[in-house]
Parts: C-alpha cells; sequence; structure tokens
C-alpha cells in the first residue's frame, strides 16, 4: 500500500491511498474526510462509490456532512444537554429542540493536523483536531489505513483533558451503481441485528425494540422495499432508515448491488450503528458525477449513540476520552 499526498490551495490537503489491486481511497484535511472509494465491479471497471460535493471547498460548508469525521457527538442529543461528570452542559439546538452532529461545536469543516505514521509495518493516515469549546476539551483522532484485501479501516481516539462525553463517527455515502443516476433502491441489505432504537416523531430515540417487519434483515431485503413500506418508522424517518441498529458478538453489516457485483462488508467493535439511507438528500445537493436526489447514498455510522444519555442501553458515552475503536468497510464481489 502506497500514500501519496496532494496540496491544494488554501491549506487543502488531500491523501491518495492506494493497494496493489488497484482500490483507491481519497482523503482530505477539512472535516477529516472520505472523498473517494474506487472499487473494481465485477469485470474489473473501477469508479468511485462514495458520494463527494463538486468541488473540494464545498468541506468547508458541507450541509448534508458527506464523508465527514463528525465529533465530539454524532447523531441528535435530546433537549441539546449533555451530563458529563454530573454536571449538565447545554448547546444551542439546531434540530428542533435538539442538537444534531454536534452543532456549533461540530469540527466536520474544520482543518485537522494531518501526518502519516507507521504501526506495526502500517503505514496511516492520521487525522487529528481539538474540541476547545466542549466539557473535557476532547482530542479527537481518526486513523485510516489500507490492506490488499480491498478493506478500509478507521480507528477513533480519543483523549481530553477532564471527563467529557463523545461519540465520533465517520458519514461517508455509498452508492455502489455504476449508474450515475441510479438511487440505491436497488442495493440490498443483511445484518444480523436484532435490535433497534424505535425513535419519536423528532427522531429521538426512546425505546429498544427487536428487528421485526421491514427492520427485519437476516435475510437479503432491497432498498427499494424499505422505501415502498408504509412502517411508521420509516415515515418518521422521511422515508427509510434512520435507526440506530444494536450490534452484538459477530453482528456486522453488508450490503450488495448485483447489476455491477460490488458489496460492502462493515464490521466495528462500537456497540451498534445509524443504518441511513439518504431519507432527506435533495436535488438541490452540489454532487458531483451523481445525480442530486433523495435515497442517493446510504451511510453506516458506527458509533456510541448519544442516547445512552437518556436510555439504559449497557453503555454509555462518558469517560476520560476514549480508547481506540475501529469500523472496518470491506470490498469484495458478490455472487
Amino acid at each position: 500500500m502506497k500514500i501519496n499526498k496532494k496540496k491544494h490551495e488554501d491549506g487543502i490537503i488531500e491523501y491518495v491511498l492506494e493497494n496493489s489491486k488497484g482500490m483507491k481511497v481519497e482523503l482530505l484535511n477539512i472535516g477529516a474526510s472520505i472523498i473517494g472509494i474506487h472499487v473494481p465491479d465485477r469485470n474489473g471497471d473501477f469508479s468511485n462509490v462514495v458520494l463527494q460535493n463538486d468541488s473540494l471547498e464545498e468541506y468547508r460548508g458541507n450541509l448534508h456532512f458527506l464523508g465527514v469525521t463528525i465529533a465530539p457527538v454524532a447523531g441528535r442529543v435530546k433537549e441539546a444537554e449533555i451530563e458529563v461528570d454530573g454536571e449538565v452542559y447545554r448547546f444551542d439546538s439546531n434540530d428542533g429542540p435538539h442538537l444534531l452532529h454536534s452543532g456549533d461545536v461540530g469540527v466536520h469543516t474544520e482543518v485537522w493536523k494531518d501526518s502519516v505514521i507507521k504501526e506495526d509495518g502500517i503505514e496511516k493516515v492520521k487525522f487529528t483536531t481539538s474540541v476547545e469549546d466542549y466539557p473535557g476539551a476532547p482530542e479527537v483522532s481518526i486513523l485510516y489505513s489500507l490492506d490488499e484485501d480491498n478493506a478500509l479501516k478507521l480507528e477513533y481516539e480519543v483523549e481530553s483533558t477532564g471527563p467529557t462525553a463523545v461519540a465520533p463517527t465517520n458519514h461517508v455515502y455509498f452508492n455502489l451503481n455504476n449508474d450515475p443516476e441510479r438511487t440505491i433502491g436497488n442495493h440490498f441489505a443483511r445484518s444480523g441485528a436484532s435490535r433497534y432504537l424505535k425513535m419519536d416523531d423528532t427522531l429521538i430515540p426512546e425505546s429498544i425494540k427487536a428487528c421485526e417487519g421491514i427492520f427485519d434483515l437476516r435475510q437479503d431485503r432491497t432498498l427499494q422495499e424499505v422505501f415502498e413500506s408504509g412502517d411508521a418508522q420509516l415515515r418518521v424517518a422521511n422515508g427509510g432508515y434512520d435507526h440506530y441498529f444494536l450490534l452484538e458478538d459477530e453482528d456486522h453489516f453488508v450490503v450488495y448491488e448485483p447489476e455491477s457485483g460490488r458489496k460492502v462488508t462493515m464490521t466495528t467493535d462500537f456497540p451498534g450503528l445509524v443504518f441511513y439511507t439518504g431519507n432527506n438528500l435533495d436535488d438541490g445537493l452540489p454532487l458531483a458525477h451523481r445525480k442530486p436526489q433523495k435515497y442517493m447514498g446510504f451511510c453506516l455510522e458506527a458509533q456510541v449513540t448519544p442516547a445512552a444519555q437518556h436510555m439504559d442501553l449497557g453503555f454509555d458515552m462518558e469517560g476520560q476520552g476514549m480508547g481506540r475503536k475501529e469500523t472496518v468497510f470491506r470490498f469484495s464481489i458478490g455472487k
């Protein structure tokens, strides 16, 4: 695996990771973002399978969080209040009464410090930033590495000066189609997850539910079936998934697109993930090389959910930083 560094104008730095099989991953220091993942289809033809803004400058705004690392807290925080070490901190709400993706304290549009490091003989791109106006002033790092089996590994580290509550994730959108105008409706999703978090009308998790009906992904389910479902929970999320699935033991997520043959398998040691199907994407999105529209991409947002602040989920956000956590996206050709 080789790493190339490109310097653009206005302090923008891009890294390109490439393995011997031709898979390439493009990263940006703005938001520690993933802006490209180029993998082959069943015929050996490569294309970018993630949504990308139409210019690098767009990542300084990035309203739909394309490819960014979200910190200190991804997801929706109820009433925009976070409790740390018994003290409640109030933040400016930006999603009704709630806080979405850290709001004004978020770092997804900032330039992160960048470096290339080597660990156990593996070269990795490391991005780091600090969140000063937040309990514990956490320093957040994400490390990217690519192996020869077409697996992209994301490793998260958080250190803080005192008690904090963090839940970072990466918000990359995937679309495995070759056709740049096609949505993800023809993709199949599968997971052994047996429980998810049911949400109220403001998209705040309120209870744990069994994965039954349209939420049962033990067998391949087309996303078009999901989009056409009249399930009340899907209506709450604007016609698709935007839900936290709890993972146990060997649970993982697989999404497969049969025409290209591309398949992505996500494994993680986080306790769950938000599976989001692009329900709020729109035709005004400044998107490169694909037609901007609803359902144009899906996200697999592995993280500790901020719902742990008000629900008993067996884990929480609080602590003195966070030990290293990892998420792996493995690309292959399905049958």
